[in-house]
C-alpha cells in the first residue's frame, strides 16, 4: 500500500499543470489485480475497461496501466445528449459529473469523450426491490412470444431488451458471483451473474465485458458495456432473470417506480 501510495504521490506531481484523469503505472513483483484495486481503492472492472489488453492471468512485471484518480469511467456518446441523460445513464446526478468536469457544458456532443464517475450514488437502488435496473434505456422487447425481429418466426423470448447507446454502462441487477464472461451463440458477448437463492441474471450483446468468472460482485457494481455483438438488430441490453434455470419476466423483479425510465408504463 505505502508504495502504491508513493508511486501515486510522484505521478500526481509529474501531471503538474497537465490535466488528466488517469496515471501510468508500472506493475511491481507481487503485484496482483486484486492487490492494484484494493491499493488504488478502483473496482476490478473499472481497471478492467481501462485497459483492456489485462485479465487476471497476465499481469506482468513492467507492465503499464491506466489507473484513473477516481472510480470512474470515459464515455462517448454516439448522439448529442443532455448532461442530465449523460446522469441517468450512470444512475448519478449532474453534479456528481460537474464535479469532476467543471468546465462541461449542460450539452454533450456525439463523439465528445466525458469522465464519468462511479459507484458514489447509484439512483437505481431501492431498500423495497431485490434487483435494480441493469441499464439505463427503453424498453424495445419485453418478455414472451414475438415475431423474432431477424428470423421472422414466432418464437419465446426469454428475456427484456433495453435499447441503449453502444458503451453504455451495464450494471449488476444483484450481488452475486460471475458463473460465465465470454461468447454464446446468438447471445454475443454476455456476462452471467450467479445468486442466492438459484437466481441467475444473463447480460447480452455487450459491446465489453469487465468481469471475470469467479469475481464477486455487488449489486449496482459496473461490469460492461452495451453493444450489439451475437443475433443483434442494433445495440441493446438483452437481460434475463433465471431461477433455477427457469427463465422469469424480468419487470416482476424490478422497481417499477417512476425513478427508472427503462419501465414500461404499468397500468396497476
Amino acid at each position: 500500500m505505502r508504495r502504491i501510495l508513493v508511486f501515486l504521490t510522484i505521478s500526481i506531481l509529474m501531471v503538474g499543470l497537465s490535466f488528466s484523469f488517469y496515471i501510468n503505472y508500472k506493475v511491481q513483483s507481487g503485484d496482483t489485480l486484486y492487490s492494484i484495486s484494493k491499493g488504488f481503492g478502483i473496482p476490478i472492472p473499472v481497471l478492467l475497461d481501462w485497459n483492456s489488453d489485462i485479465t487476471s492471468a497476465n499481469i506482468k512485471v513492467g507492465q503499464s496501466l491506466k489507473i484513473p484518480f477516481n472510480p470512474g469511467i470515459m464515455f462517448k456518446p454516439t448522439k448529442t445528449i443532455s448532461l442530465s441523460t449523460l446522469a441517468k445513464m450512470f444512475f448519478i446526478t449532474a453534479a456528481e459529473i460537474q464535479s469532476v468536469n467543471p468546465s462541461i457544458g449542460t450539452t454533450i456532443p456525439a463523439g465528445k469523450e466525458v469522465f464519468v464517475p462511479l459507484g458514489r450514488e447509484n439512483t437505481s437502488f431501492t431498500e423495497l426491490a431485490d434487483f435494480i435496473w441493469p441499464v439505463y434505456g427503453e424498453i424495445s422487447s419485453e418478455y414472451g412470444w414475438r415475431i423474432h425481429p431477424i428470423y421472422n418466426k414466432r418464437l419465446f423470448h426469454t428475456g427484456l431488451d433495453i435499447r441503449a447507446q453502444t458503451g453504455t454502462p451495464v450494471f449488476a441487477a444483484r450481488s452475486g458471483v460471475v458463473k460465465f464472461a465470454g461468447v454464446k451463440s446468438g447471445y454475443g458477448n454476455i456476462i452471467i451473474i450467479e445468486h442466492s437463492g438459484g437466481y441467475e441474471t444473463y447480460y447480452a450483446h455487450l459491446s465489453k465485458i469487465n468481469v471475470f468468472v469467479g469475481l464477486r460482485i455487488e449489486k449496482g457494481d459496473f461490469i460492461g458495456r452495451v453493444g450489439s455483438t451475437g443475433t443483434s438488430t442494433g445495440p441493446h441490453l438483452h437481460f434475463e432473470v433465471r431461477k433455477y434455470d427457469e427463465t422469469n419476466d424480468p419487470v416482476a423483479y424490478l422497481p417499477r417506480t417512476n425513478t427508472y425510465v427503462m419501465r414500461r408504463v404499468l397500468s396497476e
